[in-house]
């Protein structure tokens, strides 16, 4: 894995152990990297998802919960906050990967386009940070990440400029919340993919390109086990994970 020696990685094997993190778009193929990252390093998972199809084939394989929350809707944030305290007796982060893509220039984009961008990819995120900082400051411990994307690093998005609005508000906002957490042991990460993520949603749509150039998602997921189980003196806020050369 780039920038991580074999050493480290065996030491995040088991780093998470025990521990129970709420995963949401649990169904999807980014999730399904982290899940098998998190797993692996011994962490347990709460799978989130609007559709309990997508996810309890994927709780029963990782021995983890299935959890059906519409995150565009707050009552359902805390809903799902409760259930994973109660139901699996701690609660250690959130790892957010719901989100949402639209490829519309400006003057072809619909107007309900911005609501659908910034709710999939904003909103959700702000609603289950919110219902799950107050367990992470409880017990005075936690991290929490979020998928943004190379558009809102590189500052410009031509012909996505939506969804690369949205992505770079899901950027500052966890930086911001990272800076408000200051003083606390609770982490903050955000992720950037640059460039194409190896998914079959992909796959699907760019049949002509070489998947094997793509970012694997399994580094998100091995990059995220590294960002949550870092000591106290030292933390990863901001993670850029390339496709290969």
């Amino acid at each position: 894995m780039p920038g991580f020696s074999g050493g480290e990685i065996m030491q995040n094997m088991h780093s998470l152990e025990g521990k129970v993190y709420i995963l949401t778009g649990g169904g999807g193929a980014i999730a399904g990297a982290i899940a098998e990252a998190f797993t692996r390093a011994g962490a347990r998972l709460a799978f989130a998802d609007a559709y309990e199809t997508t996810i309890q084939e994927r709780a029963q394989r990782y021995g983890g919960r299935a959890y059906v929350a519409n995150l565009t809707h707050y009552p359902d944030a805390e809903h799902l906050v409760r259930q994973v305290k109660a139901q699996m007796g701690r609660l250690d982060g959130l790892i957010h990967t719901v989100g949402g893509f639209a490829y519309a220039p400006v003057k072809d984009s619909e107007p309900g386009l911005y609501d659908r961008m910034f709710d999939l990819n904003m909103r959700t995120l702000f609603y289950a940070t919110r219902a799950v900082i107050p367990e992470l400051l409880a017990q005075k411990d936690g991290f929490i990440a979020g998928i943004s994307a190379a558009a809102a690093w590189n500052g410009v998005g031509p012909g996505v400029a939506l969804y690369a609005a949205a992505k770079a508000a899901v950027a500052t906002y966890l930086r911001s919340l990272d800076a408000e957490l200051a003083g606390t042991a609770i982490r903050v990460a955000v992720v950037y993919p640059m460039g194409a993520v190896d998914t079959p949603a992909n796959r699907k749509e760019m049949p002509e390109a070489d998947p094997m150039a793509w970012v694997d998602p399994m580094e998100i997921g091995e990059s995220l086990v590294y960002a949550a189980s870092r000591s106290p003196r030292g933390r990863v806020v901001e993670l850029q994970i390339f496709p290969p050369r």
